[in-house]
């Protein structure tokens, strides 16, 4: 899967699925990062942030980038965010802070940055509450190391954003009492196989027409706000369809209302958010989406969903009749576990870059997971990585997988499949999958420590292949 968008995206699922009145912070920025004397790229910043210490300003925060307005649609990075949050002027100004903090992730895509994908920023803002969000407005300084867009890896410049904070975030000081609550049913996990069928004037970046029909495999989270309406957090990414490395993240809103009392439900939904690589002319990158379609029940917990509507790239040459079919649950064991992880590709000899080149010895990713636990032995995760190390920078996976504990030993077998593309990493048509093997050590009675090793390699055609070692912070 392109870039670093399911990053992005699993970020976008973590945000969902960890707020509530009483955890966290949505965090939204703006700003425009010049790629050429001539050219600058407007860049969306979503992310989810919480303060994990007791009586104290510091948060950690996870999310990414991703290109909205210029010409470089596909553009996108994830990775974590430290930072210091306090407010400073109370007896003032009720609700002024101030906000420092440094993000570190991988990603790239289409060739702003090109090189191993690592990304820098640091930011310091001003923000100020108004109501139930905040406002915010400072300066950047964002770098990017090891790319060969060397006269603009690093530059400072404003941004701008808005907060939808929580008051336990903010002000953790307030009790339950004066929280706000939502009411809001169980949230659902999907996983969606959609199809696009290009318009007849769908273009490439290049100015060829796109003909072929394109599959991409994609992961939603749906959270509930009442009993009808939900927000919708999405991701895809190209599995067949000659555009391997295409992929999309979007945010949106939908209205669930039951047509048959149990059994069938009508579903309608507007997305809208990032999209690019694969060649497809997407613009800037902004992608509008509406959907409508049925909810259908097949078992408790189990729901199937077809969906039909269009997608379109206002800014580019891009649009097209989409079909999706998901399928949701709601079932699961105890919490949400959510994981951060490194992954290191050894690729095999024999492994050659889309233009016949050698790999680097050592290609790194920097991963984002959320799991759930099945029973006590079986667990399914959702994960997403995007390189920041080897000279692949725009390539990232999005992976779904099922972690099963087959004996009382702290012995763990693995297995995952999705799809991965960009930074020239020939994975075929772009289906991938890994099968690993590892441990968990303890690190508290909240946390631990994974460690894995494993192959990886292309399901439908490409040379690439690999051993892999991971490592991973799990909570």
């Amino acid at each position: 899967m392109n870039k670093s968008s399911i990053l992005l995206s699993c970020c976008l699922c973590f945000i969902v699925q960890v707020v509530n009145a009483e955890s966290g912070r949505v965090r939204v920025s703006f700003e425009d990062i010049p790629v050429s004397v001539t050219e600058d790229m407007g860049t969306m910043g979503v992310h989810y942030d919480v303060k994990p210490f007791s009586d104290s300003d510091v948060y950690v925060g996870i999310g990414g980038y991703g290109a909205l307005t210029g010409d470089r649609g596909g553009f996108f990075t994830g990775g974590v965010t430290l930072g210091y949050h306090r407010y400073i002027a109370d007896d003032v100004i009720d609700g002024l802070a101030i906000d420092a903090g440094l993000f570190a992730g991988g990603g790239g895509g289409a060739s702003a940055f090109p090189g191993g994908g690592l990304m820098l920023r640091s930011h310091l803002m001003l923000e100020q509450e108004i109501g139930d969000v905040a406002l915010r407005i400072g300066m950047v300084n964002t770098q990017f190391p090891n790319t060969s867009n060397s006269a603009y890896e690093r530059d400072t410049h404003p941004s701008i954003g808005i907060v939808i904070p929580t008051y336990q975030f903010n002000r953790p000081s307030l009790s339950v009492n004066n929280l706000k609550i939502v009411n809001k049913r169980a949230n659902k996990i999907i996983p969606v196989s959609l199809r696009y069928r290009p318009d007849s004037d769908a273009k490439k970046r290049g100015g060829a027409s796109l003909v072929d029909d394109i599959s991409l495999i994609g992961f939603q989270y749906q959270d509930y706000i009442n009993d009808s309406l939900y927000r919708t957090f999405e991701t895809y990414g190209a599995g067949a369809g000659g555009v391997d490395g295409y992929a999309k993240v979007l945010a949106g809103l939908g209205i669930n209302t039951e047509l048959v009392e149990d059994v069938v439900d009508f579903d309608i939904k507007l997305s809208l958010g990032m999209a690019g690589g694969g060649g497809i002319d997407t613009g800037g990158g902004l992608i509008v989406q509406p959907m409508i379609g049925l909810d259908i029940k097949l078992a408790d917990g189990w729901h199937i969903k077809p969906m039909l509507g269009k997608t379109y790239a206002p800014s580019g040459n891009f649009s097209a009749t989409t079909s999706e079919l998901g399928l949701s649950w709601t079932g699961g064991k105890g919490k949400t576990e959510y994981s951060i992880k490194n992954k290191t590709y050894q690729p095999d000899a024999s492994a050659r870059t889309k233009s016949g080149g050698m790999y680097a010895d050592r290609i790194e990713l920097l991963g984002l997971s959320l799991s759930k636990q099945v029973n006590d032995q079986v667990r399914v995760s959702g994960s997403a990585y995007g390189a920041y190390k080897g000279s692949v920078g725009a390539y990232a996976e999005g992976l779904f997988g099922i972690e099963v504990k087959p004996f009382d030993l702290p012995v763990l077998v693995g297995y995952e499949f999705g799809v991965g593309g960009g930074g020239g990493m020939d994975v075929g048509e772009g289906l991938i999958h890994q099968y690993t093997v590892g441990t968990r050590v303890a690190l508290s009675n909240t946390m631990d420590l994974s460690i894995d090793v494993g192959r990886m390699q292309g399901m439908d055609g490409g040379t690439f292949s690999a051993n892999v070692f991971q490592i991973g912070l799990n909570w």
